[in-house]
């Protein structure tokens, strides 16, 4: 649990969605798929704050997350870590289909993981611990390492530098395999 942000210049926080890193090519996509971005831009700052509990959802499950749990997902949405957001989101069924459609392809596409669920993935490689802090130049997020981490070897997903549209700032990934 994140409980000093002004902290987070050197030191870092804590935070437990490390694993959203590999759905990198993904982000843009989805946002737009949502209809919260056009042209690579958030329409309004209502749907940047919404993107934040969006992210969440595809790693969770959960509509509803605690704001000091998604500094990550704020700075991938170009928003200060201690932005003020609303507790949650109202996720529509065609809402959640779209997201468990994108984590079944990802499924899908990294074969070598096998034929596990979208529960499984969430679990395994998405609710992830890691450390995130700010350097002048960019963010840096360490992953926790996990024993079948080896399987990031024949991963097809680029995630080890994240240059959103939106981000001023590149997230740099260090996640040992």
């Amino acid at each position: 649990m994140v409980t000093n942000l002004s902290a987070l210049p050197g030191a870092g926080v804590r935070v437990p969605n490390a694993g959203i890193v590999i759905l990198n090519s993904y982000i843009v996509m989805l946002l737009e798929r949502l209809g919260l971005i056009k042209a690579n831009a958030f329409k309004s700052k209502e749907a940047q704050l919404e993107a934040v509990h969006y992210l969440q959802y595809v790693v969770t499950g959960l509509s509803q997350t605690e704001a000091s749990q998604l500094v990550l997902n704020k700075v991938l949405c170009g928003l200060p870590p201690n932005a003020t957001i609303n507790p949650g989101i109202e996720v529509t069924k065609d809402q959640k289909e779209l997201m468990e459609g994108l984590i079944q392809s990802v499924i899908s596409y990294w074969t070598v993981i096998g034929d596990t669920s979208i529960e499984g993935f969430r679990g395994n490689w998405l609710v992830r611990d890691g450390i995130l802090r700010e350097t002048e130049a960019h963010w840096e997020l360490t992953v926790e390492k996990r024993a079948y981490d080896i399987l990031l070897q024949h991963s097809p997903f680029s995630f080890s530098i994240l240059k959103l549209p939106w981000i001023e700032k590149p997230l740099h990934v260090n996640w040992s395999y």
